[in-house]
């Protein structure tokens, strides 16, 4: 039976699908409220976490907690924001974002040109009306 929110230091995790995760480091407290915010797994399972980097275990993901800790909820696989498989993704969305930036940037100035032109016209029209009457 769990006494004090320092027994969790060292508990197993498993996910929801009954793979383990690896062991709690550490505790995530917010200290103001005095709440457990998350659980800190040092070196995770490779096969959840990519390169087995560092994470955080959000407490309102645990199911269950006796002799090793129940998660309800963990992601199929965590990756990190600069993984090398995603850098060219982002690079290609970015190129697309940058391509679609610059083609209404040129549709706008051509239709500024083109208001501009029709203004002029108009304008031509009016003054030549005016010299009529």
């Amino acid at each position: 039976m769990l006494t004090e929110i320092s027994d969790l230091i060292g508990m197993e995790i498993y996910t929801d699908k009954a793979i383990a995760l690896g062991n709690v480091d550490d505790l995530i407290i917010e200290t103001e409220n005095q709440k457990i915010e998350g659980l800190f797994i040092n070196n995770p399972n490779p096969l959840l976490v990519e390169h087995s980097r560092p994470v955080s275990v959000p407490f309102r993901w645990i199911n269950s907690v006796g002799d090793v800790i129940v998660l309800k909820y963990f992601p199929k696989f965590v990756q990190s924001a600069a993984s090398p498989d995603r850098v060219p993704k982002v690079r290609k969305i970015t190129d697309e974002m940058k391509h679609l930036a610059h083609d209404a940037s040129e549709k706008f100035h051509h239709a500024e040109h083109a208001a501009a032109d029709k203004i002029k016209q108009a304008e031509k029209k009016l003054v030549d009306e005016i010299k009529e009457i």
